[in-house]
């Protein structure tokens, strides 16, 4: 685990705070306990682009062998920008025929998520040689996750992926259309708590195919590895009950439920970028309440952490504090009830000019960053030898203003 103390220390002072934190050596170290599951059946592993949309993390991604998953125009833009060959590119996501068909693109990688992209694309498939795969929409009676609710009290699965009969469908068309079916994915939701999970899900697929005599080369099974240091706020860490080792095993069984795979594909994002992050804020105020003690800080949920909205992370102090404990809610700058970290029962000499460091912010927390009030912070990334490097520059009050287009812009636009 990083001395982040001493890494916060090191990045404030560059960048003040804010500031987001990476850890390079974190993520290497995440790689490497994935790289440590391959058995006897090869494993290909991809970055998932939107847990952490960093230009260097991508360099060091595929430096690690590693290919790139995207699921939009952006991150495919960012991706062949940050020069990622189209064979090391995995494209996802859902509406894919209303932006992937403008890619004149070779050899990319491509999960179809519905008939009509499959309608849509296979000519394009054909033509560009892409790999193709579909995704298969987990039932609920195999997803041990429960449904969510809606805005309506609607309970709800989500809405990714094909049906079996769907499946049958798309794999005529795609034969029709003389393109390969080379592989199924399924993804089953984030912070999987149990091995079992997986194992359920293959066996779905492996139903699927039986039924539809289709023989995949590879399986794609989703990221959702969980990671300690972050717990759900009504629950308990799926890192406590995820066994790695366990989950291994059943890695090497693949080939028994599916024999015609002899490659499986990962996609984490958390797993490999969660713990080498961290947001780092400074206390401006500090205000007691009888029991109770408010830290206004620089940064919070609002415009940085919003995952604090359903998940508990560890923090440190810096500097570290001693004495009696407080309870103590950690609380952001804008003018909103809900910018709160979450509470704790922190030692009552915390002051004004310390550092809050919110640990495990590697996941989500920049592409869900807003702009609320404020601009955009920095990102100090720590590399291999641990040097620092501001990666991106705190944005400033007119480039925040300056996205809109002006009179003046307006008027150059329509004469252009």
């Amino acid at each position: 685990m990083p001395d982040w103390r001493l890494l916060a220390d090191r990045a404030s002072s560059l960048a003040g705070t804010p500031c987001y934190v990476i850890s390079e050596r974190s993520v290497r170290h995440a790689a490497s306990r994935l790289r440590g599951l391959e058995t006897s059946v090869r494993l290909r592993h991809w970055l998932s682009l939107k847990t952490q949309p960093v230009n260097r993390l991508v360099h060091v991604a595929t430096e690690l062998g590693f290919g790139i998953d995207v699921v939009s125009d952006y991150e495919l833009t960012a991706a062949v920008t940050a020069g990622v060959p189209p064979q090391q590119i995995l494209v996802n996501g859902v509406g894919k025929h209303r932006w992937l068909g403008k890619s004149a693109m070779q050899n990319l990688s491509v999960h179809l998520d519905s008939l009509a992209e499959v309608r849509s694309l296979a000519g394009q498939a054909k033509s560009q040689k892409w790999q193709v795969g579909l995704r298969c929409a987990i039932p609920p009676h195999v997803d041990s996750e429960e449904g969510h609710e809606d805005n309506r009290g609607l309970v709800c699965r989500d809405q990714f992926g094909l049906t079996r009969e769907e499946i049958r469908s798309a794999a005529a068309i795609l034969s029709g259309a003389g393109v390969s079916l080379r592989g199924l994915h399924f993804h089953i939701h984030t912070n999987v708590k149990q091995v079992e999970e997986y194992r359920h899900a293959i066996e779905y697929v492996a139903e699927i195919t039986e039924d539809l005599r289709i023989e995949p080369e590879y399986v794609d099974i989703g990221g959702g590895l969980p990671i300690s240091g972050e717990v759900p706020l009504d629950g308990t860490s799926a890192a406590e009950t995820f066994d790695l080792s366990e989950f291994r095993r059943m890695l090497e069984r693949v080939p028994l439920a599916l024999p015609s795979v002899h490659e499986v594909w990962m996609e984490n994002g958390r797993f490999l970028t969660g713990p080498g992050g961290a947001l780092v804020v400074t206390v401006m105020d500090k205000k007691d309440r009888g029991d109770m003690s408010y830290l206004i800080c620089d940064g919070g949920r609002v415009n940085h952490a919003r995952m604090a909205a359903t998940e508990r992370h560890e923090i440190v102090l810096a500097p570290a504090r001693g004495g009696p404990l407080k309870k103590t809610v950690i609380c952001g700058p804008t003018c909103t009830a809900v910018d709160r970290f979450g509470g704790w029962m922190l030692p009552a000499s915390v002051e004004p000019g310390d550092r809050v460091i919110w640990l495990n912010a590697g996941a989500y927390h920049i592409p869900l960053e807003t702009r609320f009030s404020t601009g955009l912070s920095p990102v100090v990334w720590f590399n291999a030898h641990g040097e620092p490097e501001v990666i991106r520059t705190r944005e400033t009050p007119m480039e925040w203003w300056g996205q809109w287009i002006s009179p003046a812009k307006r008027q150059y636009a329509a004469i252009g």
